[in-house]
């Protein structure tokens, strides 16, 4: 009876789902465009600024990691000195010594990084054949992709932070498309984007250990190369003392004080355990999660997997970091999972503050997006098993 109604019927006019699905992508595009350009303005370059200050310190030959730092346990939050390895602050001296106003270089770092994930998300569609599967993204269906790609609030939370995941996201798409033509130079280029995107920060690094369980020593050997190659180019700037400090300031991480935007699941757990005993437990999970799919799943689904993993036991996990989950997003529509499931996933990871909502905003704060992560997890986890090959299905 539902089939007869005549709006409903519509729906079933290949033309007319075309039409509803543009629509909705240009209502939220022009809204997310909007949240970027005037709700979130206040916010603009927030974690980039702790980058440049980091830059303008190497430049003058100060330290980048502070006294509060190297002394004793802290949140990474509003904290003085810089969080991350030395090579990401050297790699940000050129804008921070030749462009002198923080707002050009904070609108340049954006653009850049937009840039880059642009590149990174029509790449994996043509490795996935994603215009074959969906006639809808052919021709120039491809914007859609990119629409749906960029209207996640985390993405537009990563532009206005200015934090460098998008340029991460790049890096691990250059990963897929190094394992997926699975020769020996696939491997190398794999491995040295991994070993970049490890010095960048750390999280990447779980994904050495699963180059290493599904047979891709030469893999993880290029990531060792990578990652070294990278900090000796930059020691010239960085020099010495930094990475001296780093491995301090790194065991002092504390939890953060405002949890009230964490995705992690070691903050969910902290109430219970203690926040050292809790990141130790995620962390743990996470790595037999990720030895677990190598040997049972299929490479592009153990893959995404490690990707998801990687950011998911990030002990201090906000919105933006999950700008990353593009790259499992796109895997999975290529992958066999549900695009029922998909579509809920998008809109739990599309749940933001809600005022109205008052003492229970953590639901749509925190809560829908960690269960859009988690979901997106198990629907490759419970995809069928077969053991992992180094061949990549088409």
């Amino acid at each position: 009876m539902v089939g007869n109604v005549y709006g409903l019927r519509l729906l079933r006019e290949p033309r007319v789902r075309t039409s509803g699905v543009i629509v909705v992508a240009a209502v939220l595009g022009l809204a997310r465009l909007y949240q970027f350009t005037y709700v979130s303005i206040y916010r603009l370059g927030y974690d980039f600024a702790y980058y440049w200050v980091a830059a303008k310190e190497l430049l003058a030959g100060q330290p980048i990691y502070s006294a509060q730092q190297l002394a004793g346990p802290y949140a990474p939050q509003g904290q003085q000195g810089f969080l991350y390895p030395p090579p990401l602050a050297a790699l940000v001296t050129p804008l921070a010594n030749f462009v002198p106003d923080l707002a050009a270089a904070v609108l340049m770092w954006a653009y850049l990084g937009a840039a880059i994930a642009t590149i990174a998300i029509l790449r994996l569609a043509q490795l996935e054949r994603l215009p074959e599967r969906f006639p809808l993204l052919a021709g120039r269906g491809f914007v859609l992709l990119l629409v749906g790609a960029f209207a996640l609030p985390e993405v537009i939370d990563e532009l206005v932070n200015g934090n460098v995941h998008l340029f991460l996201l790049g890096l691990f798409a250059l990963a897929w498309a190094g394992v997926r033509r699975g020769d020996a130079r696939g491997e190398r280029v794999a491995g040295l984007a991994m070993g970049v995107a490890a010095v960048i920060k750390i999280f990447p690094a779980v994904m050495v250990l699963w180059f290493l369980l599904t047979g891709r020593p030469r893999a993880a050997l290029w990531s060792v190369v990578g990652a070294v190659a990278l900090a000796l180019v930059t020691v010239p700037i960085t020099g010495l003392q930094p990475w001296l400090d780093y491995p301090r300031v790194l065991a002092n991480l504390s939890a953060p004080t405002d949890v009230t935007a964490s995705f992690a699941p070691t903050i969910w757990l902290a109430p219970f355990v203690g926040f050292a005993i809790a990141r130790i437990l995620v962390t743990a999970a996470g790595l037999g999660i990720v030895a677990w799919s190598a040997r049972y799943n299929d490479t592009r689904s153990s893959f995404a997997v490690t990707v998801l993993v990687s950011v998911i036991i990030t002990p201090a996990l906000w919105s933006h970091y999950l700008s990353i989950i593009v790259v499992p997003l796109l895997l999975a529509l290529s992958g066999g999972v549900s695009l029922v499931l998909l579509g809920i996933d998008y809109v739990l990871l599309s749940a933001g503050y809600q005022p109205a909502l008052g003492d229970l905003g953590w639901i749509t704060t925190r809560g829908m997006p960690t269960l859009g992560a988690l979901l997106l997890l198990g629907a490759f986890l419970t995809l069928p098993r077969t053991r992992a090959t180094k061949a990549v299905p088409a």
